[in-house]
């Protein structure tokens, strides 16, 4: 499973604003807003099938984690 919310809750202490809602945006911009909710929640609860590479690294970028600290690699 990965951590996003703990990498958002990280972004947040280091002064960036970063939304749950944004992220999903980004990773499925063709869905509608509902869908993009239920997609972000089956990502963060560990039900998703398969997670596209391309995901981790906007995941990564926008919360300013690693994708070691995303998958619980590290801690930094």
């Amino acid at each position: 499973m990965m951590r996003i919310e703990e990498a958002i809750a990280r972004a947040k202490r280091q002064g960036k604003k970063v939304f749950k809602k944004d992220i999903a945006a980004r990773l499925w911009p063709d869905s509608t807003p509902a869908g993009q909710q239920v997609n972000m929640t089956a990502l963060c609860n560990g039900s998703t099938a398969r997670i596209y590479i391309n995901w981790v690294g906007i995941i990564c970028e926008m919360t300013g984690c690693t994708a070691d600290f995303l998958f619980g690699l590290s801690n930094d």
